[in-house]
Formats: C-alpha cells, sequence, structure tokens
C-alpha cells in the first residue's frame, strides 16, 4: 500500500508540476526581444513556453523484467545521481526517489546502488573485475577526467551496440557524445543521468542589485545574449572599468567591490570552450588529434590574461580559488564565473537577486553560447563483463533512467538553485537552456592526464603562471603529445 500512495503521489507531482509549467509560461511577460529562434537554436528545441520537459516522451517497449536488478556503480559522492534511500522532504532527493520508484513499477525492475569510497577505486576496480570476467554491476559512473583508466584497460564496450539508447534525444549530451564517438566506438556518455554534468557546467552570474548601481541592467544583458551580441568584447567592456577601493587601502584586495573577479585556475578551462576553439579534434581518418595550437588560442589567452591582470575592474589576485564563490556572495562582485552547484549550495541563501548568462561568445559570428564543466562531471560507462544477452536490458533502463531525469529530476535542481525562477522567469529559463545545451565536454578531458599531457589544462596553466607564451608551452610538450594520442587509435580498433 504504501508503495502504490508513494507512486500515486509522484505521478501527482509530475502532473502538478507540469501544470504549472504551463501556467507559468501563460503568465510571463514575454522578453522585449524575440527569443524564439535564439532559444531553438541554442537549446535543441529541449522545451518552449508551450511544451514542457514533463511532455517529451521516450520510445521504450512496454517490457517487464521480473524483477531484476538494476546496479549501478558510483562513488559515494556521486551516489545521489543514481539513488535515494527514501522520501525526505528534500525535493532533488525526493524526484530521484520517485524516479527509480517510477521506472521500477514500469519495468518490473530494482534499482541497486553499488557504492565505492573513492575515484580511484572504481575505475580500477572496474577493469579487474574485467579481466576476472566477475559480474557485478550493469553501469558504472565516475569522474570524466579518469575515464582514461578502465579505456585503457579495454574495460568498457561501446555504447553504440546497445540498441534502446538513442543519442537523438534530449536528455543525452550530443555535443560530448559526438565528440567521444571515435572510429565507430562510444565508451562512456553524458546525459542526464549525470546530474553533476549539471551542477559542474559553468556559466556567468551577475548580481542583479549591483549590477543596476553601475548602470547594468538584467534586461540589457539578456537581450544582448538574445540579439548575439554578447561576445569577450562586450563582456570586457561592461565589467573591466567597475571598481570601488571600499576599504581605502588604495591596493586591490579581496574586501573591494569589482565588475568581474575570477581565480585563475578551473573556471578558465571554460574560456575556450566558450570561444568555440577545441582542444581536440579528429584525423583524416577519425581518430583523436590536438588542434589546440591555433592564432585563436593564442589571441584568447592573450587577451583574457590582459584582461585578468590589466584591468582596473578584474581581481585574479584573490589568494584561493573560494574567494571566487565568497566575494560574489558578498555582493562585491557584478559578474564572475560560477558553476550550476555554486548557485544550489551557495546562491539560494542571498538576498541579493542574481542572474545568469552564457559565457561570452567570441565574436558575432560564432553561431552559438558555448561552455563546458569542470571535469568532475560523471560520465557512464558499459562494463566489458555484461554480454549481448543484457544489452536490452541495460538499455531499457538506462534510456528510462535519463529520460526520467530530463522530465523531473534536472527541472527540482534548476528550481532550487535558481531560487524556484526557473518555472516562472522566462529570461531565467532561457540562459539556464542557452547554457545546457552549449555544454561541449572536449574529448581531451577524458584522457587529459594521460595522453594529452594535460592540454586540456594549459590554458589555466598559462593565466595562473601570467603567461601568454603558448608556443613556448605547447613545444614542451609536442613531441610526447603526438606520440601518445597517435596510440590511442588503437583503444577505438576492434581487436
Amino acid at each position: 500500500m504504501k508503495r502504490i500512495l508513494t507512486l500515486l503521489l509522484a505521478a501527482s507531482m509530475l502532473l502538478s508540476a507540469a501544470a504549472c509549467s504551463e501556467n507559468a509560461a501563460d503568465e510571463t511577460k514575454t522578453p522585449a526581444a524575440d527569443t524564439s529562434a535564439n532559444v531553438s537554436e541554442t537549446a535543441g528545441e529541449e522545451t518552449s513556453a508551450e511544451t514542457s520537459r514533463s511532455d517529451v516522451k521516450d520510445n521504450l517497449p512496454e517490457i517487464a523484467f521480473d524483477g531484476r536488478e538494476f546496479r549501478a556503480a558510483s562513488t559515494t559522492t556521486t551516489q545521489y545521481e543514481f539513488y535515494s534511500e527514501e522520501i525526505t522532504g528534500e525535493a532533488t532527493n525526493d524526484a530521484v526517489y520517485n524516479r527509480n520508484l517510477l521506472i521500477e513499477d514500469r519495468f518490473d525492475t530494482k534499482i541497486v546502488p553499488i557504492e565505492y569510497s573513492g575515484l580511484s577505486a572504481i575505475t580500477s576496480d572496474v577493469a579487474t573485475l574485467v579481466a576476472a570476467g566477475t559480474d557485478a554491476y550493469e553501469v558504472v559512473s565516475h569522474f570524466a577526467y579518469k575515464a582514461y583508466t578502465p579505456i585503457r584497460a579495454r574495460a568498457y564496450r561501446n555504447w553504440l551496440e546497445v540498441e534502446n539508447i538513442d543519442l537523438t534525444m534530449p536528455w543525452w549530451n550530443q555535443l560530448a557524445n559526438d565528440q567521444g564517438t571515435i572510429n565507430g566506438f562510444l565508451y562512456t556518455i553524458t546525459g542526464d543521468i549525470n546530474i553533476s554534468s549539471l551542477l559542474n557546467t559553468y556559466a556567468m552570474f551577475f548580481n542583479i542589485d549591483l549590477a543596476e548601481d553601475y548602470g547594468i541592467t538584467a534586461e540589457s544583458l539578456y537581450n544582448s545574449v538574445y540579439e548575439g551580441t554578447w561576445t569577450v568584447d562586450k563582456f570586457i567592456a561592461t565589467t573591466s572599468s567597475i571598481y570601488q577601493d571600499q576599504n581605502g587601502n588604495g591596493t586591490k584586495d579581496n574586501d573591494d567591490t569589482y565588475g568581474f573577479a575570477a581565480w585563475p585556475g578551473i573556471s578558465a578551462d571554460a574560456w575556450l570552450a566558450a570561444f568555440d576553439q577545441p582542444i581536440s579534434g579528429k584525423d583524416e581518418n577519425g581518430f583523436p588529434t590536438p588542434v589546440f595550437m591555433t592564432d585563436k588560442t593564442i589571441s584568447a589567452v592573450e587577451k583574457i590574461s590582459n584582461f585578468y591582470y590589466n584591468t582596473q575592474g578584474c581581481y585574479a589576485d584573490m589568494g584561493t580559488p573560494e574567494y571566487e564563490v565568497t566575494m560574489f556572495v558578498n555582493n562585491q562582485v557584478i559578474m564572475g564565473p560560477s558553476v550550476f552547484n555554486d548557485a544550489f549550495t551557495q546562491y539560494r541563501t542571498m538576498d541579493a537577486a542574481y542572474g545568469i548568462v552564457p559565457y561570452p561568445k567570441w565574436d558575432e559570428a560564432q553561431e552559438r553560447y558555448l561552455t563546458n564543466a569542470r571535469d568532475q562531471y560523471t560520465v557512464l560507462g558499459l562494463p566489458a563483463f555484461k554480454g549481448d544477452e543484457d544489452l536490452e536490458f541495460i538499455g531499457v533502463i538506462t534510456e528510462a533512467l535519463a529520460a526520467e531525469s530530463y522530465r523531473s529530476v534536472f527541472p527540482q535542481y534548476y528550481d532550487i538553485a535558481l531560487k524556484g525562477k526557473y518555472s516562472v522567469d522566462r529570461d531565467t529559463a532561457n540562459m539556464v537552456d542557452m547554457v545546457l545545451a552549449g555544454r561541449n565536454f572536449d574529448f581531451s578531458f577524458l584522457f587529459g592526464e594521460s595522453e594529452f599531457q594535460r592540454l586540456p589544462y594549459m590554458f589555466r596553466d598559462l593565466l595562473a603562471d601570467r603567461s601568454t607564451d603558448v608556443a613556448s608551452g605547447y613545444k614542451k610538450i609536442q613531441k610526447v603529445l603526438t606520440r601518445t594520442v597517435s596510440k590511442m587509435a588503437d583503444l577505438y580498433t576492434e581487436q
């Protein structure tokens, strides 16, 4: 009886959310600029004012698996993506619980978590289990930047062999999955099961109240995005001259007010992605190759370095990375780079209102707004100890989890992180959709610590060193990089 009541409650919540979304769309005033074309181009036509996420259906068969367990391995820190033990009243936890309950009832299965205490343990153990032929779980989830460990060990099967996984659906990150497909092989996938890919996504957050004090309105920023004029030059022009020496000591420090403040570290990884400058690409045979060293890369390093260190309104000497968030919370920064997790954990309690815009484009000719995520977002692997007879079950449940996460779990994270604005403020909704649709997770991050010789981190390393000598930095690794990347072809060739 408890299970039936919970299922009815879950269904009621989903119907209520859909109805609220439709009512909010009707009552929300249309932005000054026409957003329809922009949103459909940048958001992959995910949602509109008339169509909510809950309306998007999957194409899965109606099939029952007689109570079979779907075992999902993950670390303790990311187990929330797959499993919630009970209803607690906390919206995101309960959304995961209800998602699993609906899927378990629909397909007669049981979702079971397999917990690992650490990242190294899970990425190395899957290789050990495959070598031993031990059938330990159906899927494994771990941070993207450690994907090279099981892939190099040939511990993963090809997701393209799984019939019921439809990578064209909006709950899969097509940019990331297309890049990860090499010579017909796709060893890790990223989608809305991977809630961390939302939480770790970078965007530009701005303090609405503080911005207005300096003549910058939310409407002007949003319209710039809609019109395609939100470029790096406009971004710099908007923020670079705003500075107030609040403590009167004549020195820029952590107590002052700035147009922009950022730690010259991990958030800088998003700049090349935002400028549509890939780090890796594919050669004439479709295998990975570095494409980092271009005139745009050099210009981007020079432009951002000059902005960080030679403009009055930018502050990059905060000493430790946590000040990137702390100064924003303390109303000292008009605009700063943040991941959505900062909104979820820190900004939701701010007294000041805040807004979100994408990272700026390189120029107006660039077609869309792009970003990436911290490399701690998770990817999903299919262990090689699973046989062909398992693929239907794995495909159906994995696709169902992704689809239901898209429909009901992700919106809960949006709503809480954005103080409920996602369902009632069309500008905020459009900005979030643009940011998420532009998550371009460069393939090189999967092998950044190994074959790619830290190339994905060169931009941030140069920025931290206050160096613009891209050529020298690249030359130091070029010979080894060429050799190690060329060997990756073996990993994506039938054995």
